[in-house]
């Protein structure tokens, strides 16, 4: 299952954790509620160091509010900057399917028959949750929820059958050494083999240099002055329909909404978030200020992300050829 995250996902670590991806679709992390991804684990060598720094000090911070638009109604959309070296959640699931393909294809080749569970990229991609839950439509139909939650998956028998055995697994991850159908088991296992075929330097996935300035540019914007203060304007607003929250980070990872249907209290709460962001221009701010912030950043590693964002187009070439 893929999980709904706010910032933007990768794939955790691609080169080592085949095992997740035979047993079930690798776990996409990274763009819901919780600020912080979980897929700081397995960083490759293309990971900048010094990134968390970010090479924003105050005075660009303040070099970037300025730039703020004062008319915020000016502010349209959700896109920011650093998109463009980024593979978005539908991306990152056509990497992992062609992934799985040539695995696929890698194991027939050593007499193996083994088939991962279908990933339709639109279908099982989750929502961006980057600014909260901002669509008034999915609020009321589910709550906080990721409408991928709902999708139909393999249950029971027809998922226990997508399970590897120890066999496959080694011949997957290249635990096993030798012969395998009368072919040597590649470097790296039909995954690392898979890896190379995406990517020139066998490392698919998520963009690491863009991931890390994105996420620190949401580090550094939520706690902005014009963005504390739309967040203080939204919760007045809450207040007055009854809901008691500081600000918006704290209904969108409350326990109770995130286990079974929604219930009318969820739904009630969801949608009167989505309307208290929009009186108080919380997204718009947040945006505004963050698409600033990301230009301040992208002109300090302007290099690195060229070079990100031509790595990016190669392996979405590829997938896509292999998907068909």
């Amino acid at each position: 299952m893929v999980t709904s995250d706010r910032l933007p996902r990768r794939v955790v670590d691609f080169a080592t954790g085949a095992l997740a991806a035979a047993v079930a679709v690798i776990a996409l992390v990274g763009c819901s509620t919780a600020p912080v991804p979980t897929s700081d684990q397995g960083t490759s060598d293309r990971t900048t160091s010094g990134l968390d720094a970010g090479g924003l000090d105050a005075a660009d911070l303040g070099a970037a509010l300025a730039r703020v638009p004062a008319d915020l109604s000016t502010v349209h959309g959700l896109d920011l900057p650093l998109n463009r070296t980024l593979l978005t959640p539908v991306e990152e699931l056509e990497v992992i399917a062609a992934r799985n393909r040539l695995i696929e294809r890698c194991l027939a080749d050593h007499g193996i028959t083994f088939a991962f569970p279908v990933v339709d990229p639109v279908r099982d991609a989750s929502r961006s949750r980057r600014h909260g839950l901002v669509d008034a439509a999915e609020a009321a139909a589910y709550g906080y929820r990721d409408p991928a939650v709902f999708a139909p998956r393999a249950t029971g028998a027809e998922a226990t059958a997508h399970q590897p055995s120890p066999d496959v697994v080694s011949v997957i991850t290249g635990t096993r050494k030798g012969d395998v159908g009368g072919r040597a088991v590649p470097a790296g296992g039909c995954a690392g083999e898979a890896d190379r075929a995406l990517a020139a330097d066998g490392q698919p996935g998520q963009e690491q240099t863009s991931f890390a300035l994105s996420r620190r540019s949401h580090q550094v914007t939520r706690a902005t002055p014009p963005v504390t203060e739309a967040a203080g304007v939204w919760s007045r607003c809450m207040a007055r329909a009854g809901f008691d929250y500081d600000n918006p980070d704290v209904p969108i990872a409350d326990p109770a909404f995130s286990a079974g249907r929604p219930s009318a209290h969820e739904i009630a709460v969801a949608t009167q978030d989505v309307r208290c962001k929009e009186q108080a221009q919380w997204v718009r701010t947040w945006v505004g200020v963050e698409r600033a912030v990301q230009d301040v950043l992208i002109s300090r590693h302007g290099a690195e992300l060229d070079r990100e964002q031509r790595h990016k187009v190669q392996q979405l070439a590829v997938a896509r050829e292999v998907n068909g």
